[in-house]
C-alpha cells in the first residue's frame, strides 16, 4: 500500500472502531435521560437509579484484563464483535425485564460488552498510529462517551414519552447491531507489510506478567478512576438535578440541556487531542493536571446552581474543563507501558480503574443527595478531582521508537512483494 492508501486504511479502522464505543457508550449511559421514567417504573430512589448506572461495569472490570489477553491472541475484529454482541443481547433481554433484579443483571451481561470494547477501541488506535500522532484518533475516541451522552439525552425524552424506557433499550440494541456489521467488514489488525505500533521486536517473548510491571500504568489508572467517580456522579443526576431545580420537574427541557453541553464538547475532545500531537509526550501530562484542577471548581459548583440564567455559561465552560481529561489519559495510556507489546495490557488495566469509578461515583452521589442534600454531594467529587490532578503529574511515558516497527514492516513489504516477483 502506499502511504496515502495506509493512512486512509488507519483512519477508516479508526472511525469504525469509535463508533463501536459510541454503540457501547450508548448502553452506558441509556439510564440517566429517562432516570426518571426508570425510578417510577421500578419504584426505586436515587441510590438503586444509580446502581443501574453502575452495575454492568462489574463485568466492565472482570472482562478488561482478559479482553487485553484475547486481543493479543484473537485480534480486534473478534473480541469487537464479542462485545457488540454481549450489549445487544443484555439490551434485548432488559427491554422485557419487569423486575429490577432482572434488569441489573441485564446490566451486568452488557458490562461484558463494554469492558471489551474499551480496550479493542484504543488498541486499535495504538497499532495503527505512532505514539507522537495518536492525540488526533484518541481525540476522536475520547469523545464517544459526549456523543453519546448528546445523543440519548436528545432522544430519551422522546422515545421514553412514546415507548417507555424500553424505546431507549431498542434504539441502543438496534445501534449496536449495526456498528457490529462493519466491526466484521473492516476492523482488525495491520496486515503485514504495514507497521504495528503496538507490537514488540520479538512477540514470542509477550509475558502477559510483564505488563503489570509499569507503576506508571497503576499511576494513570488511579487518575482515570477518579475521573470516572466525578464524572458520572455528575452525569447520573445533572439533568434530575436541573430539573427539580430550575425547570418544574421538566426532564425533557434539562434533558436538552445537558444534550447541547455534551454536544459542545465533542469538537473540544477532538481539538485537545489535536493540540495534543503538538506538544512533546513527556509534557502531555501537564494538560490532565491543569484539566482536573479546573474541573474541581466546576463540580464543587454543579449542584449549587439555583438561578436558570446560570446554565448557559455552565454548559460552554464544562465541556473545556471535562473533556482534557480522558483525551490526555487515552492519548498517554499506550506509552506508560514499558514496551509495545504490552500496551494493550496497559489500556486493560486502565480500563478496570476506569469501570471501578464508574460502578463507584453514581451510587456514592446518590448516597449524599438522599441523606445530605444536593450541595453537600459535590464535596467528596470536588476533593477527588484534586486527588486525580496530583495523580497525574506522577505518570511517566515511555519512548516505543516507531521507527522501528515501520522498519520492519517495511521488510516484510519488500519480502512479499520479492516472493510475489
Amino acid at each position: 500500500m502506499t502511504k496515502k492508501q495506509k493512512t486512509a486504511a488507519a483512519w477508516t479502522v479508526v472511525i469504525i472502531a469509535f463508533f463501536g464505543g459510541f454503540a457501547l457508550a450508548n448502553v452506558q449511559n441509556k439510564v440517566p435521560p429517562v432516570i426518571d421514567v426508570v425510578m417510577a417504573y421500578f419504584n426505586i430512589g436515587e441510590t438503586d437509579a444509580g446502581w443501574l448506572t453502575s452495575v454492568f461495569t462489574i463485568m466492565g472490570m472482570i472482562t478488561a484484563i482478559p479482553a487485553s489477553m484475547l486481543m493479543h491472541k484473537m485480534g480486534p475484529k473478534k473480541i469487537g464483535v464479542i462485545s457488540l454482541a454481549c450489549a445487544a443481547v443484555g439490551g434485548i433481554i432488559g427491554a422485557f425485564a419487569t423486575e429490577l433484579w432482572v434488569l441489573m443483571a441485564t446490566r451486568v451481561l452488557e458490562g461484558v460488552g463494554v469492558g471489551m470494547i474499551a480496550v479493542v477501541g484504543p488498541t486499535v488506535i495504538s497499532m495503527w498510529f505512532p505514539a507522537e500522532k495518536r492525540g488526533l484518533p484518541m481525540g476522536l475516541w475520547g469523545s464517544w462517551m459526549m456523543c453519546s451522552q448528546t445523543l440519548l439525552f436528545f432522544i430519551g425524552g422522546g422515545l421514553s414519552t412514546a415507548f417507555g424506557w424500553q424505546g431507549v433499550w431498542w434504539f441502543c440494541v438496534a445501534f449496536c447491531v449495526i456498528v457490529l456489521i462493519l466491526y466484521m467488514w473492516k476492523v482488525d489488525a495491520p496486515p503485514e507489510g504495514t507497521p504495528n505500533y503496538a507490537e514488540g521486536e520479538d512477540e514470542e517473548e509477550f509475558k502477559l506478567g510483564d505488563g503489570f510491571k509499569s507503576a506508571s500504568t497503576w499511576i494513570l489508572t488511579i487518575a482515570g478512576t477518579i475521573f470516572t467517580f466525578c464524572c458520572f456522579g455528575f452525569a447520573t443526576y445533572i439533568s434530575l438535578y436541573w430539573a427539580q431545580t430550575l425547570f418544574g420537574g421538566d426532564m425533557n427541557q434539562s434533558n436538552w440541556w445537558v444534550s447541547v453541553m455534551y454536544a459542545i464538547e465533542i469538537p473540544v475532545v477532538i481539538f485537545i487531542g489535536w493540540l495534543l500531537n503538538h506538544i512533546k509526550l513527556k509534557n502531555r501530562r501537564f494538560v490532565g493536571v491543569i484539566g482536573f484542577l479546573l474541573y474541581t471548581f466546576i463540580l464543587f459548583f454543579c449542584f449549587r446552581m439555583e438561578e436558570p440564567g446560570l446554565i448557559l455559561p455552565f454548559i460552554l465552560i464544562y465541556p473545556f474543563l471535562e473533556g482534557s481529561i480522558p483525551t490526555v489519559y487515552w492519548t498517554l495510556c499506550p506509552s506508560t507501558a514499558k514496551s509495545p507489546e504490552y500496551s494493550g495490557t496497559a489500556i486493560g488495566i486502565l480500563n478496570v480503574g476506569l469501570n471501578i469509578g464508574t460502578l463507584l461515583g453514581p451510587p456514592v452521589t446518590g448516597f449524599f443527595i438522599e441523606n445530605y442534600g444536593w450541595a453537600t454531594a459535590t464535596i467528596p467529587l470536588a476533593i477527588a478531582s484534586v486527588l486525580g490532578a496530583i495523580a497525574f503529574f506522577f505518570v511517566k511515558t515511555y519512548d516505543h521508537d516507531s521507527d522501528k516497527a515501520t522498519a520492519r514492516a517495511t521488510g516484510i513489504e519488500e519480502d512479499l512483494t520479492q516472493a510475489a516477483v
